[in-house]
């Protein structure tokens, strides 16, 4: 009997998770069934807690397989799907990906101090204390995204002409986007916990803005639950771009 996603008792969470079953799907579960059943009770973790709401998880989703860092189409569209199935606006699905857009600032964010400690090992790092304009960007960058962090010490000595230009960029979201703020800070959470990605710093600036906006700690993990599953996104893609591999 082919195995449906209607009579698929063991992983229903799975099934929506991928967006789709197929034959090859069919075939690898009967082969595999502890893996399929096994990750399938942790996509189901989140589901099941219900701290986020089904719109909440996908549009998490949408963000953790559409960024920088994870890309991810089959699975991108699975949740883009998903979250308009469940009812978010096109706008919504919208605005995640270019919230996440600004994740490959931390290239700059990383690599500015660790610029500025070669340039003073080698006596040539400009002269400390901010300029009059340096001031007014932090204080501007303060009052904006509502925190700073020692990171950003650097890029602004630095580079204060791209530090102005991605505070600006970094605002879209919060100036014209449809996300509450809750939101928005769960799934910068959430990026910045995918494994391709692992920020740190990102993690706690943005769980101590999620807690000011009311987030609960059940959400926040389950946030973070939902960035765990990229792990097995090449497994289930290379059905798709692996074939023979299957058959």
């Amino acid at each position: 009997m082919t195995i449906s996603k209607e009579n698929l008792a063991p992983v229903p969470a799975l099934s929506g998770h991928l967006g789709d079953w197929n034959d090859t799907l069919d075939a690898e579960y009967r082969d595999s069934p502890e893996f399929f059943d096994r990750f399938g009770a942790m996509v189901d973790v989140p589901r099941s807690r219900g701290a986020l709401t089904p719109i909440e998880q996908a549009l998490i989703g949408v963000a953790v397989v559409g960024n920088a860092a994870s890309t991810n189409w089959p699975r991108l569209r699975a949740y883009v799907r998903a979250a308009l199935d469940l009812g978010a606006s096109r706008a919504e699905v919208r605005d995640v990906l270019q919230l996440v857009s600004i994740m490959s600032i931390h290239a700059l964010s990383i690599g500015a101090p660790a610029v500025a400690e070669v340039l003073s090992e080698r006596g040539i790092r400009p002269p400390s204390g901010l300029s009059d304009r340096q001031r007014n960007l932090r204080a501007d960058f303060e009052q904006k995204r509502g925190y700073w962090h020692k990171s950003w010490d650097d890029v602004l000595a630095l580079d204060p002409d791209m530090f102005e230009a991605y505070m600006n960029f970094s605002t879209v979201g919060a100036q014209f986007g449809s996300l509450p703020v809750k939101l928005r800070e769960l799934i910068y959470i959430a990026i910045d916990c995918v494994v391709t990605h692992l920020y740190v710093p990102g993690v706690q600036i943005h769980t101590r803005a999620a807690l000011d906006a009311g987030a609960s700690v059940e959400e926040i993990l389950s946030a973070i639950e939902i960035a765990t599953f990229t792990g097995a996104d090449p497994y289930f893609e290379s059905m798709t771009r692996i074939p023979e591999l299957f058959e």
